[in-house]
C-alpha cells in the first residue's frame, strides 16, 4: 500500500493516496488506517464523519467497499495539523506500521516500554501511545529503556499468537545496529556464553554454572579504527544479552554505564561541523522479521538510525578516514 503524499503547496493540508488494485474489496475504514499510518483510527473515523475524507471527490461512509484505483483525499484541518503529538522530552514515537490489530513503532531512547521500579518519573511507551493510537494494543515484546528502535504491539488473538512466536527461540529475527569501542576480532562470529539475568539494581553477568544458554551472532559492518559499527542478531532473548556479549569479547558499546567504560561520549568533527554526542547506549533495533499468523507470510519491518546515533557514525567515519590518510 503506497504512502500518502502531500498535494501541491496550494492544496493546503491535504494527504492523497491511490488505492492499489490489490486492495479491491477492502473497507474504506480499514484501508485508511493502513494508508495513513501516522494517524489514529479514532482521528480518521472522526475525519470521515466530518466529510474530510473523499473518494474520487465524493464523501463515502467508513464501511464503503473500495474497488481499487480510487483517489482518496484526507484533509487535515489547520488546528489539527499544528497540534503537537505526545512526546517524551520533545521526541515523538514514529509509527512504522499499523493495521487493525498490529502496531509497530520506533521507540525513542530514554523511554521505558512499560512501568517498573526506578522509572516512575518517566512516561512509558504505553503511556505515550495510549491517548492517540493504543486502543487496546499491548506489548508483544520489549527492548531496553535506552535502546531505540522497533517495538511490536498487537491486540486480540493476534497478540496472543505473536507473543508466543516472540517467546519461541528462532521464530523471530531481530537485527540490532550497534556502535562499539574497538573492533571485534574476528570481524564476524558467534558469541555463545551463558548469562545470568540482572536482579533488582544489579548487573547481568556471564555465568558458566548458573547462566542460561545465550547466543548472539555479530558482524563488523564498518571498521572505524577506534570503534566499529556492528550488526548484532540475538538468537536467544536474555536481558541485556547484546550488551553483555559485546562486552565479553572486549568491545562494549561505545556508551554503556553498566557494561562499558563510559556514561557519555563526545567527538569533535574535524571538518568543523557539530560535535557528535551520545548520552545513551548506541544500540538500535533496526529490523524485525516474523511470520504474520493471519496470513502465514513473513513480514520484515525496518527503522533507520536516530539522529544521535547517525551523527556519531558520521563523525567516526571522518576521524577514521583522516587517521588512515596520515
Amino acid at each position: 500500500m503506497p504512502d500518502p503524499t502531500r498535494d501541491a503547496p496550494n492544496a493546503g493540508a491535504t494527504r492523497v493516496a491511490v488505492v492499489p488494485p490489490s486492495d479491491a474489496g477492502t473497507r474504506l475504514d480499514r484501508w485508511l488506517v493502513a494508508a495513513f499510518a501516522g494517524r489514529s483510527r479514532r482521528q480518521l473515523m472522526a475525519a470521515a464523519k466530518a466529510g474530510l475524507v473523499r473518494v474520487n471527490g465524493r464523501r463515502e461512509r467508513p464501511g464503503h467497499v473500495l474497488a481499487g484505483g480510487e483517489r482518496v483525499e484526507l484533509r487535515i484541518e489547520s488546528t489539527e495539523e499544528a497540534r503537537p503529538t505526545p512526546t517524551p522530552r520533545g521526541r515523538g514515537v514514529e509509527v512504522v506500521h499499523r493495521d487493525d490489530d498490529l502496531l509497530v513503532v520506533c521507540k525513542p531512547p530514554g523511554v521505558p516500554c512499560h512501568g517498573g521500579a526506578g522509572i516512575r518519573a518517566r512516561r512509558t511507551l504505553l503511556e505515550l501511545l495510549r491517548e492517540d493510537v493504543l486502543a487496546g494494543f499491548g506489548l508483544v515484546h520489549r527492548i531496553d529503556q535506552d535502546t531505540s528502535g522497533l517495538v511490536a504491539l498487537a491486540r486480540g488473538d493476534l497478540k496472543a499468537a505473536l507473543s508466543a512466536s516472540f517467546a519461541e527461540e528462532g521464530a523471530v529475527e531481530k537485527v540490532y545496529d550497534a556502535l562499539v569501542e574497538g573492533v571485534p576480532s574476528p570481524p564476524s562470529g558467534t558469541v555463545d556464553l551463558p548469562l545470568a539475568p540482572p536482579g533488582h539494581g544489579t548487573r547481568g553477568r556471564v555465568d558458566d554454572r548458573r547462566g542460561k544458554p545465550s547466543t548472539t551472532d555479530y558482524l563488523v559492518v564498518e571498521d572505524l579504527r577506534t570503534a566499529a559499527r556492528v550488526r548484532a542478531v540475538p538468537r536467544t532473548g536474555r536481558t541485556h544479552q547484546i550488551r553483555l556479549h559485546l562486552a565479553a569479547i572486549g568491545t562494549p558499546l561505545l556508551v554503556d554505564p553498566l557494561y562499558g567504560r563510559r556514561a557519555g561520549w563526545r567527538l569533535v568533527d574535524p571538518k568543523g561541523g557539530p560535535a557528535a554526542r551520545l548520552t545513551r547506549t548506541p544500540l538500535h533495533a533496526a529490523e524485525l522479521s516474523f511470520v504474520d499468523p493471519r496470513s502465514g507470510e513473513r513480514r520484515t519491518l525496518r527503522a533507520p538510525l536516530l539522529a544521535d546515533h547517525r551523527r556519531a557514525l558520521e563523525v567516526l567515519r571522518v576521524v577514521a578516514a583522516r587517521t588512515r590518510a596520515e
